[in-house]
């Protein structure tokens, strides 16, 4: 069966974040007619279980879009709504790419590698038992293609609407429920934005519709809570720093600042010279130099060779 015990946080009316185990945020909204879930995490545990405790109406899940942290536990619902553009990976990805994820995050909420900690079991999930690979023949949802402003109607006057955002990738979307005012972004923002694989100036105007919408919504939930409080929703600067990063790289002022580490202590994460496993294990293919930027709280890396759409630089 799987675990059941998400922490969970009821924000607004009939609106709820669900904590993946401090990995991803998932979130439900309930309607007078039907359920929506946002995003099913890297895949730990019985996450459609969980919900049915709070809810027995009808489900429509919907993606962000297709990444290890957001379809984990896609296939234990019947339908699913994903960009057409997000199409290609696989639902879910490799088992092996989200426990390497999983596993470290549990090890920085920790607090360290080596602490006392270690020796006791913090999350109410045993890895092995809760994030595996789907069954041989287990079927996949039936997919259906979210198109930009797409509306759902969740019964009660609660429409939530659809926005394409390609802040990472070609299909990303967020999703807008007006009745409470909530906006809700997947990848689409954080205090730290990386992993982005399309121009830098589309991401630029995908986080300007985010922008433009503001008077619809009151505030912005993102797809983990690493730099907020579980319900609370992104401070007001995180957007107008981002946007502010991505303006001033497209006209030049790029200024590097190291990384930031936001895992507790320093270990490999890249390949070295002499292991070619590590690169099968993860995923990871050989990338270009990424540099990363900064502005108050938020950092931004780019790839200075994909900043414009006609991948031609400025001037």
């Amino acid at each position: 069966m799987g675990t059941m015990l998400y922490p969970m946080v009821q924000f607004k009316k009939d609106t709820w974040e669900i904590d993946e185990f401090d990995c991803t945020s998932i979130y439900l909204l309930v309607g007078s007619e039907k359920a929506m879930i946002i995003d099913t995490g890297m895949g730990i545990g019985n996450l459609r279980g969980a919900v049915e405790q709070f809810t027995d109406k009808p489900l429509v899940t919907v993606i962000t879009r297709n990444h290890c942290a957001r379809t984990g536990n896609a296939r234990q619902f019947d339908d699913l709504w994903i960009n057409e553009k997000e199409i290609g990976a696989p639902i879910p990805q490799s088992v092996e790419r989200r426990r390497f994820d999983v596993i470290r995050i549990a090890k920085r909420q920790k607090g360290s590698f080596d602490s006392l900690y270690k020796m006791f079991n913090l999350y109410p999930y045993d890895i092995d038992d809760d994030l595996k690979e789907p069954d041989a023949g287990e079927p996949m949802p039936e997919i259906h293609y979210v198109t930009d402003k797409m509306k759902f109607d969740l019964g009660g006057g609660r429409i939530v609407t659809a926005y394409e955002c390609p802040v990472h990738s070609p299909g990303e979307m967020v999703f807008l429920d007006e009745q409470t005012r909530t906006l809700i972004v997947g990848s689409a923002l954080n205090y730290y934005l990386r992993g982005i694989t399309v121009p830098l100036e589309t991401s630029l105007c995908a986080l300007k519709r985010i922008e433009g919408l503001r008077d619809k919504y009151d505030g912005i939930w993102n797809g983990s809570h690493e730099f907020r409080a579980l319900g609370a929703p992104l401070d007001d600067d995180c957007l107008p720093n981002a946007i502010a990063l991505m303006e001033d790289a497209l006209n030049g002022h790029i200024v590097p600042v190291e990384e930031p580490d936001f895992w507790g202590q320093r270990f490999l994460l890249k390949k070295k010279k002499d292991d070619s496993s590590v690169p099968q294990v993860l995923g990871i293919n050989p990338k270009p130099v990424k540099v990363t930027l900064s502005k108050g709280r938020n950092y931004l890396m780019i790839d200075p060779n994909n900043l414009y759409k006609t991948n031609k630089k400025k001037g």
